[in-house]
């Protein structure tokens, strides 16, 4: 079955609703929150709390690079490309985003996640990351806004398999 869109939450001009944008903002405020607290909490690169022995840890990192650490060697130009895929998601979202409240949702998670991991690019000059699974395997460490994003994406690539194809 297909999720309904939500025209009845548009905007009247027929614009998407503004609604996903308090969920960027919350996703955003959470991250940052968060960050702030590892700041003040622990005092070092490496410093840890184990939470769940042998399974989760609180361990302050930093990341110059995209996920698992790739283009470390070029920050500055990971935070341009971040900058312009989010100016690219919210002048396009009408097209990218359909008005389902799946993708609304999707919207706001990826937007706030992408506005947390920016503003640490220009306010630290990297990504402060510090969820650290390793029951198994030992997983990339990373953060809320990193957690974010994956689950706004989960939720996009959820709906589209959510959507009945319409006949040409």
């Amino acid at each position: 079955m297909a999720d309904a869109p939500v025209a009845a939450d548009s905007s009247p001009a027929g614009r998407p609703p503004r609604w996903p944008y308090l969920i960027a903002l919350a996703a955003f405020v959470a991250d940052q929150w968060s960050k702030k607290w590892v700041l003040a909490t622990f005092e070092n690169e490496g410093d840890v709390m184990e939470l769940v022995p042998g399974v989760f840890n609180f361990l302050r990192t930093s990341n110059k690079g995209a996920a698992f650490s790739l283009f470390n060697e070029h920050p500055e130009v990971l935070t341009v490309l971040a900058m312009a895929v989010f100016c690219l998601m919210v002048i396009f979202r009408d097209k990218l985003f359909l008005r389902t409240r799946l993708e609304q949702w999707a919207f706001g998670l990826i937007a706030g996640g992408v506005i947390g991991n920016i503003t640490d690019r220009l306010q630290y000059g990297h990504v402060i990351d510090f969820l650290n699974w390793y029951w198994g395997y030992d997983w990339p460490i990373f953060n809320l806004a990193d957690s974010f994003i994956c689950i706004g994406v989960g939720l996009y690539f959820l709906s589209q398999l959510r959507i009945k194809p319409q006949a040409a």
